[in-house]
C-alpha cells in the first residue's frame, strides 16, 4: 500500500482512511479477516450490547426502499441488525481471536445501559487485546433513543467512567439526533474523547400503503443511503475547526468520491458498512485505486493534505455573492426533449419555435433548467454594469 495514503488516527497508524464499520460485516474474527484481506485499514467490531433484547436478530432484517421522483434514483437501506449475539465475556473471546488473526487495528464497540457497565465493558475489551474502543450510546433501536434521554450528558458520563479504567484510545460514536452536534463534539473532546464518529444511523420508519403498516417488524429501524452523506458532510465540516481530536465519518458512502468529500470536510477516516452489504468486501480495492488516481490527477503528494482542505472555503450566509446575474442559454445540443417545458417558474422558456428559446427579460438565472436538461442548457454569467 502506498505510504501517501497513510493516516494517523487517535494514535493508530492506518494504511489508508477506509475502515470497516461496526456491523454484521465485522461480527466475528472470520468476517473481520475478510475485511482485512480485501484491503480495509482497520475494523470496528460489531457492538456488544448490555440490553438483552438487542442480542437477537428478527428475520428478515434488511430492506432496500427505492423511491423518489420518477427518473431520479433514490435508495434507502433499512436495517434491523441487532448487536453481537453473546455477552461481554463471549465478546472478549471474539476480540482475542480477531486480534490473533488480524494485523490491522481492531477497535471494539460497546453499548451499555447502566452507567457502571461502560467502564467494566471497556476494561474487558482492553484486556482482550482491542487496540481502541468506540462507545455507542446511540444505537438506532437502543434504550436511550427509545427513552428520549439527552445524548450529550450521557456520552460525557460514559467518557468519565471509561477514561479512569482504560489506557487504550476511546471515542464516542455520536447520534445525529442533536440540536447542535458541534457543541456535543466539543464537549466530548473536553471530557477526553480521543475521537468522535459522525454519526450512527438514524431510526426511520417506512409504511407499506397496501398493508397500511410499517415494514421491518412494524417498527422503526436504522436507515441510511446516499442521501445522508450531505448532512454528515455538513456537520463534519462545521465541527472540524473547533476540534483538535480527529473525526471519523460514516454513513452514505456509495463511491470513492464520497470518501474524498468526507476527507475534504475534515474527516481523518471513513467507516463503511452498507456498501459492503450491497457490493461485498472487495469494493474497497476499487475505491483505493480511484483515490490514488485522484491524488495523481490533482498533484497531491499525501492524503493528509486533503483533510479539512475545503473547510476554509466555506462562507457564512451574509458573505455569499449576490451581485452577479446568470442567464440560461439554449445551445445547439438541444433535441427538443421537453424536459424543461414545465419547470420554469418565471415563464421564461418559449416553445413556439422548433427548439425552445429563453426570454432574457424573464429569466431569473436560478439554474434549475440547466440541472434538469442535462447538457443542452447552460448558465451564462452576466457581469453587472457599473
Amino acid at each position: 500500500m502506498s505510504k501517501r495514503l497513510q493516516v494517523d488516527f487517535a494514535g493508530l497508524k492506518l494504511a489508508h482512511p477506509l475502515v470497516a464499520a461496526s456491523a454484521g460485516t465485522t461480527k466475528d474474527a472470520e468476517h473481520s479477516f475478510r475485511a482485512q484481506e480485501a484491503g480495509f485499514s482497520a475494523v470496528v467490531l460489531k457492538s456488544v450490547q448490555e440490553e438483552l433484547v438487542n442480542r437477537y436478530n428478527p428475520l428478515p432484517r434488511f430492506s432496500i426502499v427505492k423511491s423518489g421522483i420518477p427518473g431520479y434514483n433514490s435508495v434507502s437501506f433499512l436495517s434491523y441488525e441487532q448487536a453481537f449475539e453473546g455477552d461481554i465475556h463471549d465478546y472478549a473471546e471474539m476480540v482475542r481471536e480477531t486480534r490473533r488473526r488480524l494485523s490491522i487495528p481492531v477497535i471494539a464497540s460497546i453499548n451499555c445501559i447502566e452507567y457502571e457497565s461502560w467502564a467494566t465493558y471497556a476494561k474487558i475489551v482492553e484486556q482482550a487485546g482491542a487496540d481502541a474502543v468506540e462507545m455507542v450510546p446511540s444505537c438506532p433501536a437502543g434504550a436511550f433513543i427509545r427513552k428520549g434521554e439527552e445524548f450529550t450528558p450521557i456520552a460525557a458520563n460514559v467518557l468519565r467512567a471509561v477514561k479512569v479504567k482504560v489506557k487504550i484510545p476511546a471515542g464516542i460514536k455520536m447520534t445525529q439526533q442533536l440540536s447542535n452536534p458541534v457543541a456535543c463534539a466539543v464537549t466530548l473532546e473536553q471530557e477526553g474523547s480521543h475521537w468522535v464518529t459522525m454519526f450512527n444511523r438514524n431510526p426511520g420508519l417506512h409504511i407499506d400503503i397496501e398493508t397500511m403498516s410499517a415494514i421491518m417488524h412494524r417498527s422503526a429501524c436504522g436507515h441510511g443511503g446516499p442521501w445522508v452523506a450531505l448532512a454528515i458532510t455538513r456537520w463534519v465540516a462545521h465541527a472540524y475547526p473547533h476540534l483538535k481530536i480527529p473525526i471519523s465519518a460514516t454513513g452514505g458512502v456509495t463511491r470513492w468520491e464520497d470518501v474524498i468529500r468526507y476527507l475534504l470536510a475534515g474527516a481523518a477516516n471513513v467507516q463503511i458498512a452498507s456498501l459492503i452489504y450491497m457490493k461485498g468486501y472487495d469494493v474497497v480495492k476499487e475505491m483505493l485505486g480511484s483515490i490514488e488516481g485522484y491524488l495523481d490527477r490533482m498533484g497531491i503528494e499525501s492524503i493528509q493534505n486533503l483533510i479539512g482542505r475545503a473547510v476554509s472555503e466555506l462562507q457564512p450566509l451574509e458573505a455569499v455573492d449576490r451581485s452577479c446575474r446568470y442567464l440560461a442559454v439554449v445551445t445547439h445540443r438541444c433535441v427538443n426533449c421537453g424536459k424543461c417545458k414545465n419547470i420554469c417558474l418565471y415563464d421564461a422558456i418559449d416553445f413556439k419555435g422548433e427548439t425552445p428559446s429563453i426570454n432574457p427579460d424573464l429569466c431569473d438565472g436560478c439554474g434549475l433548467c440547466e440541472q434538469i436538461c442535462g447538457g443542452a442548457i447552460l448558465m451564462k454569467r452576466i457581469v453587472p454594469q457599473n
